[in-house]
């Protein structure tokens, strides 16, 4: 077999099922089969309103454009290894899909994910809604015996809500502000329960503070949240806020629950400026900080982990699953309103 099944963009609002060649791996790199790949907001953002990240001309590090393959919430089996990497074949692994160019300021700091021609597989480059796809072998995790894809999916999200609790520094018995409770957003509250934290979740929409309280959490809406954080913390205001939900309102809302000298994570993402008051920032000495992305080894492998110990828990997401024929219409086009994530099944291998 030398061909596969692809899910490309090609523009705003088509995205096409299509045949095209199997990759073959390079030196230091991976195919992988994917067994499962689960849809982002930036692939709906992409649908819905792109070229926002995807290149129309060549990337200067992948050196791609569109039409690309979309997906980057990968979990699969290694098919064939290439030139000098030892990672068996059939071992189920999660790669990481962000690429450094390896010779900056930054990748040279292990800090890839800031490179300035930094890329990811998936948006920059071919991705996981494919039967396979090449990724870099040093950047593949390989799974716990006995993990089930369907909990090892959720991995590269997990790892998101990983780096950004990571940027809030030590959150034991501190109070947490998580302002939207869609997938990322109960990943994050999770992540920072497991560090000791007590969490309260932020989100309009009854259903979603519902699930938040199914986890242990205070859940408030916007409206209410100033209430609720002052009640847990004596009227201080939350020690860290992480604003996840990507609207400018948010930011706003996250901002003014964060208490002075408090830290204020912005992980949503939105086109939009967002309105803040600096007098408020800086009399107040609060630090705000971006967080958008992840590193395989102190991002994606706590991940795995923590989902593999069920610290991190996903079976209570509304979740629905889809064939990749499917994945555009149920998926990208008109996704269910009460459903957090869309599951691409994929049948590599």
């Amino acid at each position: 077999m030398t061909r596969m099944a692809a899910l490309r963009w090609y523009g705003r609002g088509d995205v096409r099922l299509v045949e095209t060649e199997i990759p073959s791996p390079g030196p230091g790199e991976v195919l992988i089969a994917v067994t499962l790949c689960g849809i982002c907001g930036s692939d709906v953002e992409e649908y819905r309103a792109g070229p926002v990240v995807v290149p129309v001309t060549p990337h200067p590090l992948t050196g791609r454009s569109a039409p690309l393959t979309l997906g980057h919430e990968v979990v699969g089996v290694v098919a064939r290894p290439g030139p000098g990497v030892e990672l068996a074949p059939g071992t189920p692994v999660v790669p990481d899909v962000v690429l450094g160019c390896g010779r900056c300021w930054w990748c040279a700091r292990g800090d890839y994910p800031l490179c300035e021609r930094g890329a990811a597989l998936g948006l920059q480059a071919d991705g996981g809604l494919a039967e396979y796809l090449v990724a870099p072998a040093d950047r593949c995790v390989p799974l716990p015996d006995g993990m089930p894809a369907e909990v090892a999916v959720f991995a590269e999200p997990a790892a998101v809500a990983v780096r950004a609790l990571d940027k809030a520094g030590d959150v034991s018995g501190a109070v947490v502000a998580v302002v939207g409770s869609g997938a990322i957003g109960l990943l994050v509250a999770q992540v920072a329960a497991c560090r000791g934290a007590a969490v309260v979740a932020v989100d309009p929409d009854p259903g979603r503070r519902a699930l938040a309280g199914s986890y242990g959490f205070a859940g408030a809406a916007p409206a209410e949240a100033a209430d609720a954080v002052r009640e847990l913390t004596g009227g201080r205001g939350a020690d860290v806020v992480v604003e996840s939900a990507g609207t400018p309102a948010a930011v706003t809302d996250a901002l003014s629950l964060c208490r002075r000298g408090g830290t204020t994570v912005l992980l949503g993402v939105t086109p939009e400026p967002a309105v803040l008051s600096t007098l408020d920032v800086v009399l107040g000495e609060k630090r705000i900080v971006g967080s958008a992305s992840h590193r395989w080894d102190t991002d994606v492998r706590a991940a795995v982990a923590l989902l593999h110990a069920g610290h991190v828990r996903v079976d209570r997401l509304p979740v629905q699953t889809v064939p990749l024929a499917d994945a555009v219409r149920r998926g990208l086009a008109d996704p269910p309103r009460d459903v957090l994530k869309t599951i691409v099944t994929v049948t590599g291998a």
